[in-house]
């Protein structure tokens, strides 16, 4: 098989990724200005990349060349749930009304089928390069960037509702009057009703669990860092675009990369570096919204607490399951 001819079969996937990610991303800034709609241009970008990602499923299916059975059935299972997840995300918006959270049911179904999608193209793409040695200059980087969108793109509510309710406090929102008319709770409802805790503990927990099981795999920390950075890039590209063209923006979540940062430096998965990574992660989101920097979203002092928990308990439970394994499988 011509290798020039695989890599370009995983470079449109990272196009169709890439697709999804883009109409995601506009997706949620739409949601803050314009009421839902069916057919809008974000939710048509994001069905380019699911259809480009159909098209070159349908080609494995049919030809068998590029992913291995056990992977491609992973990736059809994820499409099969995020296709049985539109029209479960219709009929909530029509039984419930207009949905201004991230964190709906139905949209966690997007999520999970999503990462699933990712897991399966990568795992793919990982089986196919297993003889050479992985590199931040690969599409491991990208998948590794697509995989923490995916996970951390709920937090896109708090995000995009910090800078939407400083605008609507100081009476220059730009969200339609359809969607200001409303909003009786605006505390609440731009936020999605989520707490204000979720956020900072959310954001450790997602982050450390994918860099820790990244690095466990390549054995190289570069590649969860390179797929940080690669990740607020793109989401200050985006937040450029969206404020050119007067759309809503949000606060881009730069110090999450203090978590990667954290475990190539100390280059110990332990408990230890888990709590340097999320200290460093919250002092910084802390110091920015007190020197106010940027608009980040709600914060209190006490929330350290948790998130700290969290930080240092992630990487020790992750250390003894996968001692547990090792026992397991040489006993």
């Amino acid at each position: 098989m011509n290798e020039g001819e695989v890599m370009k079969y995983y470079r449109f996937w990272v196009l169709a990724f890439l697709l999804k990610f883009a109409g995601s991303a506009w997706d949620a800034s739409y949601h803050f200005k314009y009421l839902f709609e069916k057919y809008s241009i974000p939710h048509l970008v994001n069905f380019s990349g699911l259809l480009l990602g159909l098209v070159l499923l349908f080609r494995e299916w049919k030809q068998g060349k590029y992913m291995d059975a056990f992977s491609r059935n992973i990736t059809t299972i994820g499409y099969i749930l995020f296709l049985v997840g539109i029209p479960l995300d219709f009929s909530y918006h029509y039984a419930f009304g207009i949905d201004l959270t991230t964190w709906s049911p139905t949209h966690f179904v997007y999520y999970i089928s999503t990462g699933i999608m990712i897991f399966g193209v990568w795992r793919a793409y990982y089986l196919y390069t297993y003889d050479i040695t992985p590199s931040w200059k690969s599409l491991h980087t990208w998948f590794s960037m697509f995989l923490l969108e995916c996970l951390l793109f709920p937090n896109m509510q708090q995000e995009n509702g910090a800078i939407s309710y400083d605008q609507y406090i100081h009476h220059h929102s730009i969200a339609s009057q359809e969607i200001l008319n409303l909003i009786s709770n605006p505390s609440s409802q731009i936020f999605g009703g989520i707490p204000a805790w979720v956020y900072p503990t959310y954001s450790v927990a997602a982050v450390t669990i994918l860099v820790l099981i990244v690095n466990k795999i390549f054995r190289d920390q570069k590649i969860a860092l390179a797929g940080a950075t690669l990740y607020i890039l793109c989401r200050f590209f985006a937040k450029s675009i969206f404020y050119s063209v007067h759309y809503p923006t949000s606060y881009v979540p730069i110090t999450i990369l203090f978590i990667p940062l954290a475990f190539m430096f100390l280059k110990e998965s332990s408990w230890i570096t888990g709590l340097i990574g999320s200290s460093l992660y919250f002092i910084g989101i802390y110091v920015i919204q007190n020197l106010n920097i940027l608009i980040t979203p709600p914060l209190t002092l006490f929330e350290l607490v948790p998130t700290l928990i969290l930080g240092m308990t992630i990487p020790a439970i992750l250390k003894i399951q996968g001692a547990l394994i090792r026992k397991y499988l040489h006993s």
